[in-house]
């Protein structure tokens, strides 16, 4: 009987020591965003479709960010942020999307994980053309929480 204890026990503590890394998308902040129309990411063009957002190095830093694409085995590109602050922290990913202006596509200027007050806020400076090529943006278009060209869903 005492050998079925410690057997028992010994799975036990094993279990327990893998449930952190059943919970690596807390960790990481991994959100699916599902666009409908081109996004800026400061010098990343975002093409319609979903991509994955992860943070890079969530142990370390809290603003670099990881874009991936819909399958999360092609990486589109990395991007450094800055911490930004919301006093409410909703149950739900929220991303803030400035709209189009013109031929400039729309721009991601926040990234809120749910329940988390801090998220990162992301540079406006660089924009792409049509041919990926940066440009210098010389407009700046109201920023929406809610825009018509981007979901979120969190895994």
């Amino acid at each position: 009987m005492n050998r079925f204890r410690m057997t028992a026990a010994t799975l036990g503590l094993l279990s327990a020591s893998f449930v952190p890394s059943m919970r690596a998308d807390d960790n990481n902040k991994e959100t699916r965003m599902t666009i409908n129309g081109p996004l800026q990411v400061q010098d990343i063009l975002l093409a319609p479709g979903q991509y994955v957002f992860k943070l890079t190095n969530p142990d370390a830093d809290h603003t670099v960010v990881s874009i991936f694409d819909a399958d999360g085995a092609r990486l589109e590109g990395i991007i450094m942020g800055w911490s930004a602050y919301r006093v409410d922290a909703g149950d739900k990913s929220l991303f803030t999307v400035s709209q189009s202006q013109g031929s400039q596509p729309a721009t991601l200027k926040y990234w809120f994980y749910p329940g988390d007050n801090f998220g990162i806020e992301f540079s406006e400076k660089k924009q792409a053309n049509e041919t990926g090529r940066v440009m210098n943006s010389k407009k700046k278009g109201p920023a929406t929480d809610a825009a018509d060209d981007a979901s979120s869903t969190h895994d």
